[in-house]
């Protein structure tokens, strides 16, 4: 029930997003969030420990959420942290159920190709050229963040959360580009339907292990 709620929260959300209905979005956007920490508290049984960070991890989305509805770069960077915070309470959740370097590899082929195309050449000279060296070293540690969910998330051998991580690190991906590259085809609709879906997969992908 509580996925069933939070896909329907996030179509509405979509829709918003599409129709740039900001008074819609303020609300639908952090509430598809809080439950999936609903669903990260909740479903299957993981034991305390990797559940207390997969749940960090999803409350930390929602922080990130809510400062993102800002476009100012102060707000951005505290998005940035609350995010990256966020993804390293994931890596500490995806460690404690375990790493196979085997099932590592494609977490590295699919960071590897995101890091490659334009990231390196295009987003971090932008961040630069817009905040300075500081704004760079955060997007280029964010970067490194993200890369140690998705190799991580696939080290689980959970082939959803591994989706969803590499899901979740696209959508990341598009929002860099967007802020400090240029447009890219689908808008913010592609930023907010591969999050979405992304750490819907992750989380569920964690805690029930599939």
């Amino acid at each position: 029930m509580l996925l069933v709620a939070a896909v329907v929260v996030g179509v509405v959300d979509w829709w918003a997003v599409e129709r740039d209905r900001r008074d819609i979005e303020r609300w639908a956007k952090p509430l598809t969030m809080l439950l999936l920490v609903a669903i990260a508290l909740t479903a299957g049984d993981i034991g305390t420990a990797p559940r207390a960070f997969l749940v960090a991890g999803a409350l930390l989305g929602v922080v990130g959420d809510v400062a993102l509805l800002d476009s100012g770069q102060r707000t951005f960077l505290v998005g940035l942290s609350a995010f990256a915070a966020g993804h390293l309470s994931y890596v500490v959740a995806a460690v404690l159920l375990g790493f196979d370097p085997v099932w590592a590899l494609p977490g590295v082929a699919a960071i590897g190709v995101l890091l490659s195309y334009r990231f390196a050449t295009r987003t971090v000279p932008g961040a630069r050229a817009t905040g300075g060296s500081v704004l760079a070293g955060a997007v280029v540690f964010y970067g490194c963040v993200i890369a140690a969910m998705v190799v991580t998330a696939w080290a689980t051998t959970f082939w959803l959360a591994g989706i969803g991580a590499v899901l979740f690190a696209v959508s990341d991906w598009v929002l860099g580009h967007r802020r400090f590259v240029g447009p890219l085809p689908g808008g913010r609709l592609a930023v907010m339907v591969p999050y979405h879906v992304g750490q819907a997969l992750l989380i569920v992908g964690l805690a029930t292990r599939q």
